[in-house]
């Protein structure tokens, strides 16, 4: 098994991880902590979901870009827990940054700085 672990400050629908992709175990939702941060952490099977699949349906479920005029700011993040997420996180958002015309805002940073503040709110499947 394989962690993943997105949040998102704009509505997405976590459930959608589990009705949608084949080889996750579980899905937890939660909180970061003080924030009004979504995150989704997923326990998956490598060998029947890759990362990247996930990291493109994260990608589907909100909108990880900065909008002139928005009336409030959009916050996005991956949290890695490997050094082939890092890559894999890091090409994606590449990818994005030459398709949509506004600024990918999307953060990637260890989800080890910021296990302490996740709160758990509910386990779901």
């Amino acid at each position: 098994m394989e962690r993943a672990v997105f949040g998102a400050s704009e509505f997405f629908s976590q459930e959608a991880f589990i009705t949608d992709c084949r080889g996750i175990d579980y899905v937890q939702i939660g909180q970061l902590k003080g924030t009004n941060i979504d995150i989704v952490e997923i326990w998956f099977d490598p060998w029947k979901v890759s990362y990247k699949e996930l990291l493109e349906l994260f990608f589907d479920l909100h909108d990880p870009t900065t909008r002139e005029g928005q009336p409030f700011k959009n916050q996005s993040f991956i949290f890695f827990s490997t050094i082939n997420q890092l890559t894999v996180a890091k090409q994606k958002k590449n990818e994005l940054k030459h398709i949509v015309k506004d600024e990918v805002i999307t953060e990637i940073t260890p989800v080890w700085e910021h296990s302490s503040s996740l709160k758990e709110i509910k386990l779901i499947s």
